[in-house]
């Protein structure tokens, strides 16, 4: 079985880095994981993922150490779209548009085994080492080694922070800036006052209730420097497309000072 990294490092107070994979391929998670982040986040939120390509993609991740967080479906939906994962072996799973404390409390028993939930046993899964480990050890070391991460995305959801926090079970209030300010009729403007303002609402929430506050970082250290200083530690840095946008559009840039190539425009 593996070891938590992120639960780990939260035990110490450490911040926490993930990287986004877009192009949902097991080499691709291969390379992230091999590249030393914390955690692959992999969203099954916006993309849907077919399920044995989540389960390759989580199995040849865990090959290099890093911990693997999954996205799921709507917050209200089946108990199914939280165990499946874990029980594929992540680490961590992400539940977007929460909204009020019942559904938090739901999330965190179908997730965590007893004492701490309720959660379905088969114990023969990615995550149990295909039933070598022990029941009552493979429990334990589920409860000890997952974690919860709760998307707080629009100002009602911020509103309630403080019940949300206080969910015992739950690891991190996660501030999603692209919705939140869609929400509040500022699409696109992750970093407006507004948004800046809910980030600190947040952290402060979040220290209250001993628990981690997250948000995005924009593949941007300097930024992310930012977040911790305020308090927010657990954060999602760079991502595959991220990178390979950048680096592509570089590398036209590069070959165009040798002065021998020319390229098409986007829209042109």
């Amino acid at each position: 079985m593996k070891k938590s990294i992120v639960r780990e490092k939260m035990s110490k107070g450490a911040p926490i880095l993930a990287a986004k994979i877009n192009f949902m391929n097991p080499d691709m998670a291969e390379l992230i994981g091999y590249a030393g982040y914390d955690v692959l986040w992999i969203c099954n939120e916006h993309a849907y993922i077919n399920p044995d390509t989540l389960k390759n993609i989580l199995r040849t991740a865990k090959i290099t150490g890093i911990d693997m967080m999954v996205r799921t479906s709507y917050g209200k939906g089946d108990y199914t779209d939280l165990i499946r994962p874990l029980e594929a072996g992540a680490q961590g799973l992400m539940i977007p548009r929460i909204h009020d404390k019942e559904q938090l409390e739901f999330i965190v028993r179908e997730c965590k085994f007893h004492p701490l939930g309720m959660r379905g046993v088969d114990a023969v899964n990615q995550d149990a080492d295909q039933g070598y480990a022990s029941m009552l050890d493979y429990m334990k070391f589920a409860n000890d080694n997952t974690f919860i991460v709760a998307q707080i995305e629009d100002p009602a959801a911020l509103e309630k922070a403080d019940e949300l926090a206080s969910v015992k079970g739950v690891d991190v209030l996660f501030l999603g800036p692209s919705d939140f300010c869609h929400s509040i009729g500022k699409p696109g403007q992750f970093r407006c006052p507004e948004v800046m303002a809910a980030l600190e609402k947040l952290a402060g929430i979040c220290a209250k209730h001993n628990i981690y506050c997250g948000t995005v970082g924009f593949g941007e250290p300097e930024f992310c420097k930012k977040m911790i200083d305020m308090g927010i530690k657990f954060l999602g840095g760079s991502s595959d497309w991220g990178i390979c946008y950048r680096g592509f559009k570089e590398d036209v840039e590069k070959y165009k000072k040798a002065g021998v190539f020319t390229f098409r425009e986007y829209g042109k």
